[in-house]
C-alpha cells in the first residue's frame, strides 16, 4: 500500500510487516512501532493504557537453551546464523539493514519451536524481505535442503522478481513497476495472475465497474443488493434485479456484500437414527442404504450434496470434489477416493475441512457448514439465503415442516418410509434395506427414570450446563432422542454420553455457551499422551499444519482433546514442533 504522502505498508501475509514513513513524521507517531524520535529507549511505554477486552497477556515462553543455540549458530553461520554470516548471501545487506535484531528474533523462534524448519525459514525470509525493501539485490540463500521453495501449478520461484506481476487486470504491470524487487512464486510464461491462480489470458474473468471478478463468480456491483451479477464462463457479465428475503439485510459481512441475517437452516441426524429436518419435522430414519440427506436443488447457487453412506459415514459433493467422512475416522477424510490428513482445503480454497475437538467440520465459501461427530450427531447448516432451495431427506427449508415429505420430482409422499425410498442412491457395496429393523415402540412411562438432571434431563435443567444454549438450540428433539435411546439400550452410560455430546455439538455449532458437564467419573473423555480434555479444544488452530501456513480453521469452539502447552496436534498425536511433518 502506497500513498501520495509517502506512507508505505507491505505485508507478506504471514510473518513480515513493514511500515515506512517520511522524515516529516519524526516525533509525531505512537503505537507499538514507537514515536520515531531517534531514541529507541522510550519506545516501550511504562504503562499500557489501552486494553482489549477478553485479551489476556500471554505467559512468556521459556527457552533455557536459547543462549547455547545463539552462540552455536552465530559461530557456524547456519540456519539463523545465515543472517549474520559475513561471507553469506546477505552480506551486501548488512550496511543497509542491521541483521542483529532479525537474528535474535530467529533464535527466539528456533528455540520456542524446537528448530521447526518452516518457522526458521519464515524468520530468515523476513530479513530477506527487509533487505529487498531497502533496495538490496539478493544473492541466492535457499537450497534444496534449506527452505526450498514450492510453487503452485503454472508458476516458478524467482529470487529477485517484480513486485508488480502481470495480472488479468493489469497485464502490462511489470513494464511500469518502480517498486523494489521481491522473492516468491511468479507465473510461467504465457500465464497471468487471476487472484492467486496463474491462468492463460483467455481464461481471465470479467471487469465490471472498475473491479475484477473470477469466472462464475456472483457479486453485487453497487452499494446495495438491488442488482446481482455473474461473471459467465464466456468472460461476460450478466446482471438481474435482486432483493433480500424478509428478515435479512444488505450489508458487508467478512468482506463480502450480500443479504445477511435471518435464521440459518439446521438439519440434525442423531445417532444415524433420528432426523430433524430444516423445518423441524422429527421422524425416525429407517433403512441401511445410501440416501441423499441434503442437496441444493433450486436457484443458481454452487453445488452441494450431502449423502448418507450405508456404513454410517457421510459424503459431501461440493466444488467438483467428493469428500467422505467415515464413522470411525478422525483427523482424516477421503477426497475423491484418496485419504487426506486434516486440515485441508479443496476447490481453490473455497471449501475447507478441519478437525475441531471431537468433530470434523466442513465449511464452504457460500456459508454451508457440516459438523460430523461420528456416531453422536451430524449437523448440516445452510445460510438463510438458501431458504426454499434445498431438497432431500432434510426437506426444502421453506419454513413449513408439513411439506417435507417430498420426492425428487416434487411429488408429495406418504410418510418416512416412502421418503427414504424416494431419496435412495445406487449402492454396489452389498444388500441393504429401506425398513427400520431396530426401531421398537416402547411404553410412554418407560422413559421416566431418564428425565432426571443426572440423565437425559440434564439437557433441560435450569440452572444447568446447557441453560445458556436453550435460546439458540432448543433441547426438545435432543431430549426425545436421548430418552428413546436410553430405553432401547436399558440405560447404558455410553448412550447417555453420546446423547449429551450430540447436544453439546449442536450448541457449540450455533455459538451458544455450554458449561462443563463431563467429570472424571461421568462421561470422561480419554485423551492421549501430552493432551488433555477441553470444553473448547480449537484443535485446528494448534495443529502442526498451521505452524508455517495460515490454513483456515472453523473459528467455532468444540469440545475434545487439545495438546498440552508446547505441543502441536498431528493427527491423533501431540508433537513437539521439531518433530512436526512437512
Amino acid at each position: 500500500l502506497r500513498t501520495d504522502f509517502r506512507l508505505t505498508v507491505s505485508f507478506d501475509g504471514q510473518n513480515h510487516l513493514a511500515v515506512t514513513v517520511p522524515s516529516t513524521y519524526a516525533g509525531a507517531l505512537c503505537g507499538l512501532c514507537g514515536n520515531f524520535d531517534g531514541d529507541p529507549h522510550n519506545d516501550i511505554p511504562k504503562v499500557v493504557t489501552t486494553a482489549v477486552p477478553g485479551c489476556d497477556e500471554p505467559a512468556p515462553r521459556q527457552c533455557s537453551s536459547r543462549a547455547v543455540i545463539s552462540r552455536k549458530q552465530r559461530a557456524n553461520g547456519e540456519e539463523c546464523g545465515l543472517i549474520l554470516w559475513p561471507e553469506g548471501p546477505f552480506r551486501s545487506c548488512h550496511p543497509r539493514v542491521d541483521p542483529e535484531s532479525y537474528f535474535q528474533v530467529c533464535i527466539t523462534d528456533y528455540c520456542v519451536f524446537r528448530g521447526h524448519k518452516p518457522i526458521v525459514c519464515q524468520a530468515v525470509s523476513g530479513y530477506a524481505a527487509a533487505c529487498q525493501e531497502a533496495g538490496v539485490v539478493l544473492e541466492p540463500w535457499r537450497a534444496k535442503t534449506f527452505c526450498a521453495p514450492a510453487c503452485p501449478p503454472h508458476s516458478h520461484y524467482e529470487l529477485n522478481g517484480t513486485a508488480c506481476p502481470a495480472t488479468c487486470s493489469h497485464p502490462d504491470s511489470p513494464e511500469t513497476c518502480n517498486l523494489p524487487a521481491t522473492e516468491g512464486c511468479f507465473c510461467d510464461e504465457g500465464f497471468v495472475l487471476s487472484g492467486e491462480r496463474c491462468v492463460p489470458p483467455p481464461d481471465c474473468g470479467c471487469h465490471h465497474q472498475g473491479r475484477y471478478y473470477h469466472r462464475e463468480e456472483e457479486f453485487y456491483p453497487g452499494d446495495g443488493c438491488a442488482e446481482r451479477c455473474r461473471c459467465t464462463a464466456m468472460g461476460t457479465v450478466t446482471c438481474w434485479a435482486a432483493q433480500c428475503p424478509p428478515g435479512q439485510e444488505c450489508r458487508v459481512d467478512k468482506g463480502v456484500r450480500g443479504c445477511h441475517g435471518g435464521q440459518r437452516g439446521r438439519c440434525v441426524l442423531l445417532g444415524a437414527r433420528r432426523l430433524v429436518t430444516f423445518d423441524g419435522l422429527n421422524f425416525t430414519l429407517g433403512g441401511s442404504c445410501r440416501y441423499v440427506l441434503a442437496k441444493v436443488c433450486q436457484g443458481d447457487g454452487p453445488e452441494l450434496e450431502v449423502m448418507l453412506e450405508n456404513g454410517g459415514g457421510v459424503t459431501v459433493a461440493v466444488g467438483g470434489s467428493r469428500i467422505t467422512m467415515e464413522s470411525r475416522s478422525t483427523w482424516s477424510v477421503d477426497v475423491d477416493g484418496e485419504t487426506r490428513v486434516l486440515p485441508l482445503s479443496v476447490d481453490d480454497g473455497k471449501t475447507w475441512v478441519t478437525q475441531e475437538g471431537n468433530s470434523i467440520v466442513l465449511q464452504t465459501a457460500p456459508g454451508h457448514r457440516l459438523v460430523y461427530a461420528a456416531t453422536a450427531v451430524l449437523l448440516v447448516t445452510v445460510p438463510s439465503t438458501y431458504a426454499g432451495q434445498m431438497c432431500g431427506l432434510c426437506g426444502d427449508f421453506d419454513g413449513n415442516g408439513d411439506n417435507d415429505f417430498m420426492g425428487p420430482d416434487g411429488t408429495p409422499l406418504n410418510g418416512s418410509q416412502e421418503l427414504v425410498v424416494a431419496w435412495k442412491l445406487p449402492d454396489e457395496s452389498g444388500p441393504c434395506t429401506d425398513t427400520c429393523e431396530t426401531c421398537p415402540v416402547h411404553p410412554p412411562n418407560a422413559t421416566g427414570p431418564y428425565h432426571t438432571a443426572s440423565s437425559c434431563g440434564m439437557m433441560v435443567a435450569t440452572p444447568g450446563p446447557f441453560g445458556g444454549c436453550h435460546g439458540q438450540v432448543g433441547p426438545e428433539d435432543f431430549l426425545e432422542h436421548c430418552l428413546r435411546e436410553m430405553v432401547l439400550t436399558a440405560g447404558a452410560t455410553d448412550t447417555l454420553c453420546r446423547s449429551l455430546q450430540a447436544y453439546t455439538t449442536a450448541c457449540q455449532e450455533a455459538g451458544a455457551p455450554v458449561e462443563v458437564w463431563r467429570t472424571e467419573s461421568f462421561c470422561p473423555l480419554p485423551c492421549g499422551e501430552n493432551s488433555l480434555y477441553a470444553l473448547c479444544a480449537r484443535s485446528c488452530e494448534g495443529s502442526c499444519a498451521r505452524l508455517a501456513h495460515p490454513l483456515p480453521c472453523a473459528g467455532l469452539c468444540f469440545e475434545g482433546c487439545r495438546c498440552a502447552r508446547g505441543f502441536f496436534t498431528d493427527g491423533h498425536r501431540c508433537l513437539l514442533p521439531s518433530t512436526c511433518g512437512c
